[in-house]
């Protein structure tokens, strides 16, 4: 009897390091991610901000929307067509935020400018 309650004593702590390490390489991943897209929101941002001449609040909306817009494909990755539609939203709602002369430049450069969301 002693040796079972040994053996189970062994399988519980072994259970609850599978556990600990389990939820510590989990956190360590959505870090990652989180820093990933953080650095990706930035390039980004700032390559709008240079060829557009975005004004302060449109920075801070275009961060906005490209925050949501990283959050949206993380809750769907591996579907293709929604992740297109994800990335119209987006692209949609920055429409919105720019001047006529803004828009036009944005034309020019977004299919080059979505790169760096892949990068």
């Amino acid at each position: 009897m002693k040796q079972y309650k040994n053996i189970s004593s062994i399988k519980i702590l072994s259970l609850a390091f599978t556990i600990l390490i389990s939820t510590t390489i989990l956190v360590s991943a959505e870090s990652t991610l989180q820093d990933n897209s953080k650095a990706k929101i930035n390039k980004m941002t700032v390559k709008l901000v240079k060829k557009l001449l975005l004004t302060k609040d449109q920075e801070a909306e275009v961060k906005n929307i490209l925050n949501e817009y990283f959050n949206g494909l993380e809750n769907i990755s591996g579907n293709g067509s929604i992740e297109k539609k994800v990335r119209e939203i987006a692209e949609a709602k920055i429409g919105k935020l720019l001047d006529d002369k803004q828009k036009m430049k944005f034309e020019i450069i977004h299919e080059d400018w979505w790169t760096l969301a892949k990068n």
